[in-house]
Parts: C-alpha cells; sequence; structure tokens
C-alpha cells in the first residue's frame, strides 16, 4: 500500500500537475483569441470594463439566481468555495505543493478545514439531488455534468475520511490512497470540464460583453439574409 501511495503522491502527481497546468494554459490561450477575434469583429471596440466588471461579480454573487433557486444556489456556491479553499490552503496540500508556493503560504487551521469539507459535501449532495431529481435538470444536464460531480464527491469524502481514520469504514491508508489517485484524476480532467470554469470565468465573461457588439453591417446583412431588407426595423 505504501509503494502505491509514495507513487500517487510522487510520479502521478507531477504528471497530473503538468496536465492540469498546460491544458489551462492552452484553454486561457485560446479564450484571449476568441476575445481578440471578437475585438477586431466588433462594431464598437472600445472594451466595457465597467460592464465586464459587473457582469464578474454579479455571476460571483448571483443575486437573481438565489430569489429563484435558494438551496441549489447556495450549495452551488459553497461548493465553489470549498473545492477552492480547501485544496489550496489544507496543510498536507501545501505540503504536497512545497516547492511550487511561496514559503508563506497561508494554511487552514484543522477545525476550519474540517468545516469546509463537511461543508462541501453537503453541497455537493444537494447538487447531486437537484441534478437527478428535477426533470428540467436532467433534460440539460450529460453524463459527464453528473459524474464529475460524482468524483468529487468521491474526492472530498475520501479525504475526510482519511484524516479521521477513527470514522472512516475503511483502513485509513486505502482511503488516503483512494483520495490521492481521485485528486490526481481531478487535476487531469480539469481542463477538460466545466470545472475549468473556476480559472478562466473572468475571460468568458469579456467574451460575452464583446460578442454582443455586433460587427458593423450586422443588422443589414441579417435582413437580407431573411429577404426583409426593405422592412423598418
Amino acid at each position: 500500500m505504501d509503494g502505491w501511495i509514495e507513487l500517487a503522491r510522487g510520479p502521478l502527481f507531477r504528471i497530473s500537475l503538468v496536465i492540469l497546468v498546460l491544458g489551462l494554459a492552452y484553454r486561457f490561450i485560446v479564450a484571449v483569441g476568441l476575445i481578440v477575434r471578437a475585438w477586431h469583429g466588433a462594431g464598437d471596440r472600445k472594451i466595457p470594463g465597467k460592464a465586464v466588471l459587473k457582469a464578474t461579480l454579479g455571476w460571483f454573487f448571483p443575486r437573481r439566481i438565489f430569489n429563484k433557486r435558494p438551496v441549489y444556489s447556495a450549495a452551488s456556491f459553497l461548493f465553489h468555495v470549498g473545492i477552492l479553499v480547501v485544496p489550496l490552503f489544507l496543510l498536507g496540500h501545501v505540503a504536497l505543493l512545497r516547492g511550487y508556493l511561496p514559503a508563506a503560504w497561508p494554511v487552514l487551521s484543522p477545525a476550519a478545514a474540517d468545516t469546509l469539507t463537511l461543508v462541501a459535501i453537503a453541497a455537493l449532495l444537494v447538487l447531486l439531488a437537484g441534478r437527478l431529481g428535477s426533470r428540467l435538470s436532467r433534460k440539460l444536464s450529460r453524463v459527464s455534468d453528473v459524474a464529475i460531480l460524482v468524483v468529487l464527491f468521491l474526492l472530498v469524502l475520501s479525504g475526510f475520511f482519511a484524516s479521521h481514520a477513527a470514522w472512516s469504514p475503511f483502513d485509513a491508508r486505502f482511503m488516503l490512497l483512494a483520495h490521492m489517485l481521485l485528486g490526481n484524476l481531478v487535476l487531469i480532467l480539469t481542463p477538460m470540464t466545466k470545472i475549468a470554469h473556476c480559472v478562466l470565468f473572468p475571460l468568458t465573461q469579456l467574451i460575452f460583453q464583446l460578442g454582443w457588439h455586433f460587427p458593423a453591417e450586422t443588422g443589414r446583412h441579417v435582413a437580407v439574409a431573411l429577404s426583409k431588407e426593405e422592412e423598418p426595423v
């Protein structure tokens, strides 16, 4: 078991980390390319900085969505907080990333880490119930949307049991190995799934805002395509 743990935390982790960085870098470059393309094709090339900032903050704190689906929206928000804060600031993770992070990198207290982990577990259960329990959500969800939530749930749950052996239904070393393997899998999947939006989200808002600045003559081309160029708008 110890040999498998060393493999998971050593070579497999480094390979997964390289895939994560390269994959996110590729997605970032593609997003920047889309921004440049939209900017060159826009009728109004003035970048709407305030609108982009407002839209980005509006998605970080979606008050309208909270009003419509308060429980699901709160779970989504808490889930994002958990999967971003705990992996970056948990003492064990910081130790694993030693050499990649600044020397003064902060860490969570055990109580804070446990609280955020349990909140993330509860939030993931709510999200899964929302995905599977609503007919409309099931129609809009792909298998991969549900699968990634299941993988994240098992990742967080195995990490919690690995650090609380007395509560674990399995051997703590086995749970640690499962947590490491699932963590490496999530690192690999992140650039290829919706998890990437946690990193690329501000850029997508800029793309959306620029996309609404239609290129010049767009209205005329649409009218011609619909054979309604003589009709008033």
